[in-house]
Order: C-alpha cells, then structure tokens, then sequence
C-alpha cells in the first residue's frame, strides 16, 4: 500500500515562503519617508499661473507652484509672490485632473495666499504640526512640483532655525533652514516632519548656494493667516468672537454688544462645528467663516464645561460709510510739506507746512531722496460701487490713512518699509482721503493702492482723486 505523506528526513515546499519573503523585503524598504509620502499625498497639489504673452494670444506663459488642502471644502494655502504677474489659476493632484482656482485672500508681505477650488468630492486636509520645539538635525520630508513635473518628494535636515532671509519680493525673519532639495515650482509644499505633519510651507532658497533653502514656520501661519483671510472685515460684518490660533478653536473673547454675545457665546467655550463644517482647529473655523452671510443665522456647536451645546449667530452688517457731498472739487490731492526731525509721530495738524501745492496723486515728487520731512495728502477717493474696499499702504519710515475718521492703514514703527491693509465699507460717491507720510533717513517710496467691487488690485488711479477747488 502507497501512503502519501511526508518522507522523513525531507520537507515540502511551502507556498508562501516566497510571497512572505518579498512581503518583508517591501516593509524593509518602507521608510519614514515613504510613509509620509503615502499619508500626505492627496493633501498637496501642484499649481500653474498661466498668462498670456506679448499680444500673440497663442505665446503663453505658465509659473509653476505647489500647495497644500487646508480645508476639505477647497481652501488650499501657497505662496503670494506665484501670483506676481497674475494668470489663470490651475491646480492639480498628483494623477487627478486639474480644477480653476480662485483667489480668496493674499498677503505679499507675509508672502501667503488662499486659493478655492470647487472639487467634486472632499478633500484630505494637510496634518498640521508645531514648528516650536524642531530641532537642528531633525530629519524632514519636502514635496512639490518643481518645474511643473508634478507631485515630488525629497529630504534632509533642519539646518538652522530662527534664520532671516530676503528675497526679491519680501522679507523673511525666523524662518526654517533646512538642506532638503527644492527647485522653482516647490514653493508653497510642505515641509514635513517624520510623523507627516506639515511644520513648515517651503518658500525660497539660496540662489548662490546649495541646499539652503527656507520655509514659513507653521505656528507663524497658524497665528498669521486668520489676519490674513480677515473674514469680518473683508466681507463687511460682525460675528464678534476670537478663537485661540494654536490647538482647538476655543474662544478666547467675545466682543461687548456682538451677535456672539447676544446668542450666548462665552469666553472658554469650544468651537467644534460652524454651520456645516466640523471645526479643528483656528484655521478651519476661519475657513468656514468665508461663506458666511450677514443676517443669515449660523449654527455653532460648542463645547463647554464638558458638555456640547447648540447656539445659533447671526452676523451683522457693517453699515456703508455714506458717500461726502462734494460738489465744488476738481481732480487731484491736496499736498502739504513739512520739515522736521520727529521721534514720534507728528500730530500733523499742529505743523505749520513749509509748501503746500496740487497733484495728481500720490507722489513724493522734489522730495524724494531727501530726509526729514513729512508729507500730507488730502482730498477725496471716489469709489464707483457699494461694498467693501481694501486699502493698502507701504512706506519706508511709515504712514497712515484715513478715510473720513476712521483710520483704516497704518505702517509705522515696527512695520515700516511693508505693505499694509485695511478695509472700509463706502457708499458710492466721494469719501474724505488723507495719508500722513514720515521720513527720517535713508530710502523712501510711498505706495497707495486699492481694490473693491469691480476694481482690481493696483493703484488709486488719478480719475478717482478729488480736492476741493480754490
């Protein structure tokens, strides 16, 4: 009789010795870096600002740029200076197709911008990070599109930090050094520590050098970008609370008078849902805030003494400041010159000005080049629609507008030499303009520029400054 069976002193094959064995070779060569890239994939995309060409319609140009998702509704964060020269916004995911993007707020000094795309799904949030607490050594992970080739990974170290920079578009302090590769177009992709949390946006490099490039510190973006998107004063109205900008949305004021505080929001109380969206973090309950509408009620849901409770809020809206009857003008500003060397700002009505004359607009004219003297723009900025105006100013030594009294931009002290923004809701019509200009030494420019309803970015154009007649 045949028994079949095992013969002694041999074995059989075993089928899935070979599977196993190949199975551990792949989990050998799954490193940090591969796991970060398998977990933050789908939360960085690659970007492209295309703009036309000379007069020729078919010569275009496109600046490549990367991205990170902040939000699963579309909100994604980049760098400002991709937006330069303008162009049509593009973004794409690694192996996915591409979506218009639209600007919903840019910082250039801070070099920031918030894009929107419309996806036809929810998108995977970047995990954000701490960048307090990174230590020189410490390995990271960067990824990008450099060049435009799509979704790229690289690595290295933190080489340094606290480390100031200047590029040809802004100034950079504190910032991440790190040895990781980047190349144009990697701007604005993460960088990553080795548990896949975003410590940092990558921003710039050394041109001269190699392996010296920078990014933004993530608490800096955390506390900065509410500042940036600045929803209440962009969209013209008042909720009335202040959330924490590191870990959860937790309320850390409530303004006396506020739709909040008539709806019962406290101090301490966490913010975990805003209409429909969950809330994380300061970031997301900013983010959601973009689509709200004023006297359209919000439903928050907070948690408070451990316990979850139910509050609805509805903003208010900022009434429009009322258009000035100003019948007997003509065009230009009102230009007064003093003299001085001031360790404060001057109280520009108790000077007495050496020269006082017309212009066109905003200019420094025979005083550029020179130092200690202040200058005095006044008139009227006639704005062609209701709605909210942005107002940006940038000085060397500093300066201030107002608009009626209000004083809606201020440049001076330690912000001098940056662009600053304001926001105002005007009337149609004419509106009292005045911008207070200090310089003590050195260089020195003045910028005034605006954008609103039906106004693009740029500055205040001559046919929208009026004074009054003599």
């Amino acid at each position: 009789m045949i028994v079949l069976g095992t013969v002694a002193g041999c074995s059989q094959p075993d089928p899935g010795a070979q599977e196993r064995q190949a199975l551990s070779h792949k989990m050998l060569r799954r490193t940090a870096v591969v796991e970060v890239y398998q977990a933050s994939k789908e939360s960085v995309v690659n970007i492209g600002a295309t703009r036309q060409e000379g007069s020729d319609p078919n010569v275009t140009h496109t600046e490549y740029a990367s991205g990170v998702v902040l939000h699963p509704a579309g909100y994604l964060l980049t760098n400002a200076h991709l937006l330069r020269h303008g162009g049509d916004l593009a973004v794409g995911f690694d192996g996915d197709g591409e979506y218009p993007a639209r600007l919903v707020a840019v910082d250039e000094q801070r070099d920031l911008a918030v894009l929107k795309i419309e996806a036809e799904r929810r998108l995977k949030p970047i995990a954000l990070g701490r960048s307090q607490g990174l230590m020189v050594g410490e390995r990271v992970v960067t990824m990008g599109n450099p060049f435009g080739m799509g979704l790229t990974v690289g690595e290295g170290i933190v080489s340094a930090v606290g480390r100031s920079t200047k590029s040809d578009f802004t100034f950079f302090p504190n910032m991440i050094q790190t040895d990781a590769t980047t190349n144009p177009g990697s701007s604005g992709g993460p960088l990553l520590n080795v548990s896949g949390e975003m410590v940092g946006l990558n921003t710039t490099k050394k041109l001269q050098a190699d392996n010296i490039a920078f990014a933004i510190p993530v608490d800096r973006i955390r506390q900065t970008l509410p500042q940036v998107l600045a929803v209440e004063d962009r969209y013209g109205f008042v909720l009335g609370l202040e959330v924490a900008t590191l870990g959860p949305a937790e309320v850390t004021a409530v303004r006396p008078g506020s739709p909040a505080e008539a709806a019962g929001v406290r101090a301490g109380d966490v913010v975990r849902r805003l209409g429909g969206e969950d809330v994380r973090n300061s970031l997301d309950f900013h983010l959601a805030m973009v689509e709200a509408k004023d006297d359209e009620a919000i439903a928050l849901r907070v948690l408070r003494d451990g316990q979850f409770h139910a509050v609805r809020v509805t903003p208010k809206r900022v009434p429009l400041r009322p258009a000035e009857i100003a019948a007997d003008v003509e065009p230009g500003l009102e230009r007064l010159a003093f003299e001085g060397a001031w360790q404060q700002w001057p109280d520009f009505g108790a000077l007495e000005p050496v020269k006082v004359d017309r212009v066109p607009t905003f200019s420094l004219g025979p005083y550029a080049g020179k130092d200690g003297f202040a200058i005095l723009f006044r008139g009227y900025v006639a704005v062609p629609s209701d709605g909210v105006y942005a107002f940006y100013v940038k000085a060397d030594e500093g300066a201030r507008m107002r608009i009626g009294d209000r004083e809606v931009v201020s440049c001076d002290d330690e912000r001098s030499g940056k662009r600053q923004r304001g926001f105002v809701p005007l009337g149609k019509g004419k509106h009292p303009i005045a911008v207070e200009f200090v310089e003590i030494e050195g260089d020195e420019g003045l910028e005034v520029s605006w954008h609103g309803p039906g106004e693009p970015r740029r500055p205040i154009p001559p046919k929208a400054l009026f004074r009054d007649a003599p």
